[in-house]
């Protein structure tokens, strides 16, 4: 009997084992097999592909699109940008025409401007008075701590000359208002004009009395708000005063050359002027509040005024004797 070399199984006449085929039918299975799975894993491998080369044309669109809004921006910010810088030169345009225009007008400032170029020197000397004309508050505050004695000594003596001056100048143009004063005090209306050297040093000599009796109320009436207040501080106060008067003086004497008789009365501005001086720097020195800076003035003055009465009556009796 016939059998198979392969498997050993019995073969009938003429009969072919399959023992060979079914393993290569197996073999050609398994082979199938793994081609079908390299066939998934290759059509894995195309999808992955495609789906990452989907996901890199997302992300060039997005950035493509980002890119296009990031230009967009910047042509915006650019636009923006000029369009100020129009308008700019536009206004700059527009200030450099006024400033033309204001150039070929005539003002003050540029006055003075040509003045103080075409005299440097006389500038020089006079910018520290010139302070308390353009910008008084902020002079009167900002002064030295540590009072200058020479400078405080020459601007009352500059005010009592000045003062005693103007006095004798005006009695000479029968000054209503100066005769009643003159007459007032002294009793005698020509004393001025009888004997104009002994008047000029008599007013000169009551004049600093004056700003040593009112420096003197201000350091006792400091002593009411709880301050103390110098003898020197005191006096350079009155001395800040003393250079309103001065310009009140040089006023009444430009009034009287252009034949105002009433002049005189202009005194009455200094003092207000005056006045405000003494507030500005006082408040200022002794750090006090408005209210009681007012009212430490106000009796400062009826001080002063009480004071002076008392004195002029003391000189009429004086004088009465000789």
């Amino acid at each position: 009997m016939k059998t198979c070399f392969y498997c050993g199984r019995e073969l009938a006449p003429g009969q072919r084992c399959t023992c060979r085929s079914g393993s290569a039918g197996f073999g050609d299975s398994a082979s199938s097999a793994s081609g079908t799975s390299t066939g998934a894993s290759s059509a894995s491998g195309t999808g992955s592909s495609a789906a990452s080369d989907s996901r890199s044309s997302y992300s060039s669109s997005s950035g493509s699109n980002g890119n296009s809004s990031y230009s967009g921006s910047t042509s915006q910010e650019s636009s923006s940008a000029k369009a100020k810088e129009k308008k700019e030169k536009k206004t700059k345009q527009v200030w450099n025409q006024d400033s033309s225009r204001a150039g070929s007008r005539f003002t003050f400032a540029a006055f003075i401007t040509k003045v103080r170029s075409m005299f440097p020197s006389f500038s020089k000397l006079f910018s520290p008075v010139m302070k308390y004309i353009w910008h008084p508050v902020t002079t009167i505050e900002n002064r030295s701590q540590v009072v200058p004695i020479g400078k405080v000594l020459i601007v009352n003596s500059l005010f009592a000359t000045l003062t005693s001056l103007m006095v004798i100048f005006t009695s000479f143009s029968d000054s209503p208002f100066l005769g009643m004063l003159i007459s007032l005090m002294f009793g005698k209306t020509d004393l001025f004009t009888a004997h104009p050297v002994k008047a000029f040093f008599i007013m000169s000599l009551l004049l600093w009395v004056c700003v040593l009796l009112l420096t003197l109320c201000f350091t006792w009436t400091s002593r009411i708000v709880n301050r103390k207040m110098t003898f020197l501080r005191a006096l350079d106060t009155v001395s800040i005063s003393s250079i309103y008067m001065c310009f009140a003086d040089a006023l009444i004497f430009l009034s009287v050359l252009l034949g105002t008789r009433g002049a005189f009365t202009l005194i009455f501005v200094a003092i207000v002027i005056m006045g405000i001086c003494h507030f500005v720097s006082i408040r200022r020195d002794l750090a006090l509040s408005d209210n009681a800076t007012f009212n430490m003035l106000v009796v400062s003055y009826l001080l002063f005024y009480a004071l002076a009465q008392f004195a002029a009556i003391i000189l009429i009796r004086i004088s009465a004797l000789f």
